[in-house]
């Protein structure tokens, strides 16, 4: 092993940490607003709500980082720093404002309508005091389909080299988070189906149901990931907006691995009498939200490789 991979692992796992207080510090100063970020991580009763939820910050701004290295030659890691710092600190703003907006959009949605526990829906309170996991797994799930976009409009890791920018890397992107929010649509409209109540914000925000949300987790994960996979067989020039054929593919893709589910469904109410979908939003099913989210990203994922 030459020496300067573990020079450039120290350098970069400092980076790491030295974002991972950043963001702990934003969190508690900027989006907390009124509640103890230590408290619910370090005090008697640690809140695992707030710990996903920042968590998901967390991961979303390395997968960019690490998305942005593995494009770069080991040789050049010392002249990227300064843009893995920038990007870094771009990704950090976008995640504060994203996650305004989805405190924003619960304002609009509810309005002064109280939730299940008799509060009015709001992001904090459903993350600090009710400590509803399906409140950090929905915003980890944005957190996702944000970095998914950037991610997609990486083609080389010089993004920010005037020499090198593409417009096309900008339609990815705008693409991939179209793609993301459609998934978003059709998991609260076809998995959610029981009445016009139950919705996926109402499942993560009203029913604080954790089921929905990982059921929710694993298809906009898998979707993301056959979106870049696509992404990365197009052409120069090529992009989500001007080649309908990505398009045809996703949708192809998404009614194979929702026919399969369906499928599954029907089997297992004929064989042990269990209904799929009211276990997933009427019993509030956390055990099989994560095994049908697992399922719909292990479908996702096989469909990944066979892309050629």
């Amino acid at each position: 092993m030459q020496w300067f991979i573990a020079f450039f692992f120290i350098v970069y796992s400092g980076l790491g940490i030295a974002t991972l207080l950043v963001w702990f510090l934003i969190y508690q100063f900027i989006l907390a607003r009124g509640y103890s970020l230590r408290e619910a991580l370090f005090g008697d009763d640690p809140n695992p709500a707030v710990a996903l939820d920042l968590l998901g910050g967390f991961l979303a701004t390395g997968l960019l980082i690490y998305s942005v290295l593995s494009r770069s030659s080991l040789t050049s890691f010392q002249r990227d720093l300064p843009i893995i710092i920038g990007i870094g600190t771009v990704m950090l703003i976008m995640l504060v404002l994203l996650r305004f907006a989805i405190a924003g959009l619960l304002r609009l949605w509810f309005r002064q309508r109280r939730d299940a526990q008799g509060d009015i829906v709001s992001f904090n309170n459903e993350l600090f005091r009710q400590r509803n996991l399906a409140t950090g797994l929905f915003s980890t799930i944005m957190y996702f389909i944000l970095v998914a976009g950037l991610v997609a409009g990486l083609a080389e890791h010089d993004l920010l080299s005037a020499t090198t920018f593409r417009i096309e890397r900008i339609w990815n992107m705008l693409g991939t988070w179209l793609v993301g929010t459609i998934a978003v649509v059709v998991h609260s409209n076809l998995y959610l189906g029981f009445g016009p109540r139950n919705h996926i914000l109402h499942e993560c925000f009203h029913d604080n149901n954790p089921g929905a949300a990982f059921s929710l987790l694993g298809l906009v994960g898998g979707i993301l990931l056959v979106n870049n996979q696509l992404l990365s067989t197009i052409g120069f020039k090529e992009h989500l907006f001007n080649t309908p054929s990505l398009w045809w593919f996703l949708g192809l893709f998404l009614i194979l691995v929702l026919l399969v589910r369906g499928v599954l469904q029907l089997v297992l109410l004929a064989v042990i009498k269990v209904n799929l979908g009211k276990e997933l939003v009427i019993r509030d099913n956390v055990a099989w939200g994560i095994l049908d989210g697992g399922l719909i990203f292990i479908l996702f994922l096989i469909l990944q490789v066979l892309i050629v």
